[in-house]
């Protein structure tokens, strides 16, 4: 009797041990697990006449609709009024209806820009309808964002609260938007300005900036003085920038006003306009060897008509970067100084039409795509995105240590 007694103690304790340890572990595990915040970085999404003819604008985003969406924000520059009273329009002076930015935006895409040399394309009204969109969309998002803001400073509910959409651009009150929102307990800021307008008039609506020493001085200033006054965790900063389109090279008067940005409070600086793609610049400390700031000098076009035909004599030719663009992955942690890059990734994308439609949807640039092609029997297109992605490569990732 004894011996069956300590028989089913010793089993007893043996479970109640397991059992222990499993609780433990998982209550570990969840402690544990990481909580980065992650972000993504896009280009221009632009409109021409193939990609507004298609019916379905959701079928654009489809392939790279997990990337986007996975991340916390994912940022884009909308290169393009959108006034749903116009009808669409083409270069040179552009127009979207709301359905084509929708369904970026319904494919993950949350911290938008509206500077560009083509925001005021429509003129005034073009400006004000824009602006009006875009209220709407933060209006309709406004008790989530609140929702996903108080969830996000308590943490742990905040996967259950909608996506927020954040959009700067266009001024408010005669003074450039901005916006500040909290991932956790964490403040982070977004502005949005360009140094370009296809047209003058009523330039004072858009976030402008004069591509002047004076001009860029003041500007620098100014994000210093925001930093100081708003005291954000995380500053991300999108300049639609003053140079020439179509040049993969970056000019030395741009690296020093970008960095001037960094050295005044700026965490992440995105640039727009060329059309192509540009390095990354990956900057930090020499000492822990941890990168602190991020300069995307162009992540070309995320979506876009321009490369109407595919150059299969010349796929080097500048030309064909306008179809190309690049997608920046940034996972950053914490520590004591306050956010750093843990993960960087970049991911090429291509615009791309299938056979049989007018319309080009975003694909995924790599091997498999490559490889897939060539599969289904389409070799000349196969050897032509083979040398996109090669020639992509070529543009370094750029890394300083300071």
């Amino acid at each position: 009797m004894q011996k069956k007694f300590r028989a089913r103690f010793f089993v007893s304790a043996i479970f109640f041990l397991a059992a222990l340890l499993l609780f433990s572990s998982c209550q570990s595990a969840k402690k544990s697990r990481p909580q980065n915040l992650r972000l993504l970085f896009a280009g221009d999404i632009m409109a021409h006449t193939q990609n507004f003819g298609m019916k379905d604008y959701n079928a654009i985003w489809d392939d790279i609709r997990d990337l986007v969406a996975q991340a916390d924000y994912s940022y884009a520059n909308l290169e393009a009024p959108v006034d749903k009273s116009r009808p669409f329009e083409s270069y040179p002076t552009f127009n979207m209806k709301p359905a084509y930015p929708q369904a970026a935006i319904d494919a993950g895409f949350n911290l938008i820009s509206l500077a560009n040399n083509h925001s005021n394309d429509m003129g005034t009204e073009g400006v004000k309808a824009t602006a009006l969109w875009a209220k709407g969309i933060e209006a309709r998002n406004q008790n989530s964002s609140q929702a996903q803001n108080a969830a996000n400073q308590n943490s742990s509910q905040a996967q259950n609260a909608a996506r927020p959409v954040y959009f700067s651009g266009i001024t408010e009150g005669g003074q450039m938007s901005l916006r500040q929102f909290y991932w956790r307990e964490y403040k982070i800021v977004f502005i949005a300005v360009t140094e370009l307008l296809n047209t003058w008039k009523d330039y004072e609506q858009i976030n402008y900036v004069a591509p002047t020493k004076k001009g860029r001085a003041a500007f620098v200033k100014k994000i210093a003085d925001i930093k100081r006054t708003l005291e954000p965790d995380l500053f991300i900063v999108s300049v639609h920038t003053s140079e020439d389109e179509y040049v993969l090279t970056v000019l030395d008067s741009v690296k020093k006003f970008y960095n001037q940005l960094l050295d005044a409070g700026a965490d992440i600086l995105v640039s727009n306009h060329p059309h192509v793609i540009r390095p990354v610049e990956y900057i930090g400390n020499k000492e822990d060897k941890k990168i602190r700031k991020v300069i995307m000098y162009a992540n070309g076009n995320t979506i876009s008509g321009q490369r109407r035909a595919l150059n299969y004599d010349d796929p080097g030719e500048i030309w064909n970067y306008t179809g190309d663009g690049q997608l920046v992955s940034l996972e950053l942690a914490l520590d004591e100084k306050g956010f750093f890059a843990l993960h960087c990734s970049t991911s090429y994308i291509t615009a791309y039409t299938p056979q049989g439609e007018r319309s080009p949807v975003i694909k995924r640039l790599d091997e498999n795509f490559v490889q897939t092609l060539a599969q289904n029997g389409l070799h000349k297109d196969s050897e032509y995105y083979k040398a996109r992605l090669a020639a992509l490569k070529k543009i370094k990732e750029i890394y300083t240590w300071r």
